[in-house]
């Protein structure tokens, strides 16, 4: 089957638009129709339904996408590692990484791991633990670092890299949270700046809670934990944070932490490896560095 319909197929599926996937490769709209219309009859199947918007992948299309994209993915991956200097002067890694696990772990290892190669060129996609671990799989990044807890897959295999502490937080008008211990029971009572539910961080505090017995409501939610210090700063809520995101808060004053009774579990900054790609000289280093340090 010609390579060219897969190629036309994934930027398509991308752009939601048979017009600007002809702009975007150059040639005219019957023509995508066509290549199109050609890949379906190979296949046997439909790929694609109209929209209002454009088009949109069938349930055939969906399984379709993941498997050409991982299959393109693999094939640019190739190019760079031949592209690429045996003696690592030179290369390119992409790098998929949660805010959290850039900020406990990788902005110090990445220092460390320029000093000694210099001329290889990372890109570093943050996104949520879940999405991170998807575009490992689609193989658009070569290597995830995540947080727990995440999702499980057998194609996947993970290093623990470190702990880290996680702390309740209040602004300065809970005046009365400032002073002795409380448990989690009588925190659920207050506001909740919380993170949405497709996020780690939501999971985790929600796990707490509920081993607590208790059960939270939050006030607030939100799509990133880099917004969480800021709203508690304005007093719309305390939270759950990993101690690190907000250590410059609570040096200025701007946010205190709430004693517990009992500290709350540690989470893991876990490196994650993909088996189902071969790895380039650079990312081999780049694990082995890792695991050192």
């Amino acid at each position: 089957m010609n390579t060219d319909y897969y190629r036309v197929f994934l930027v398509v599926a991308r752009l939601r638009s048979l017009t600007r996937a002809a702009e975007e490769l150059f040639t005219s709209q019957p023509a995508i129709t066509r290549t199109i219309k050609n890949l379906e009859n190979e296949l046997g199947t439909k790929l694609f339904s109209r929209s209002k918007k454009g088009v949109e992948l069938t349930r055939e299309g969906e399984i379709l996408f993941d498997h050409v994209q991982s299959a393109f993915n693999l094939l640019e991956k190739g190019e760079r590692e031949i592209a690429s200097s045996t003696s690592l002067s030179k290369g390119s890694l992409s790098i998929g990484t949660t805010i959290t696990a850039l900020d406990e772990f990788l902005f110090d290892f990445i220092e460390e791991f320029r000093r000694h190669y210099p001329g290889i060129r990372l890109k570093l996609n943050t996104q949520s633990s879940d999405k991170t671990i998807s575009s490992l799989r689609q193989g658009s990044v070569d290597i995830a670092f995540v947080t727990t807890p995440f999702k499980q897959y057998p194609d996947l295999k993970q290093t623990k890299l470190k702990s880290f502490e996680n702390i309740v937080i209040c602004g300065s008008e809970f005046k009365e949270l400032q002073k002795g211990t409380f448990s989690l029971s009588e925190l659920s009572h207050y506001p909740f700046v919380y993170l949405s539910t497709a996020m780690q961080l939501r999971e985790y505090t929600d796990e707490v809670f509920a081993k607590e017995g208790a059960k939270v409501e939050p006030l607030i939610e939100l799509d990133g934990a880099s917004m969480i210090m800021p709203m508690v700063e304005k007093n719309l809520g305390i939270s759950i944070v990993p101690k690190s995101l907000v250590k410059g808060g609570l040096e200025r004053g701007s946010i205190f932490e709430v004693k517990l009774n009992k500290p709350l579990p540690k989470r893991d900054v876990m490196m994650v490896e993909s088996t189902s790609f071969p790895a380039s000289s650079a990312l081999r280093e780049f694990l082995a560095k890792a695991k050192e340090h």
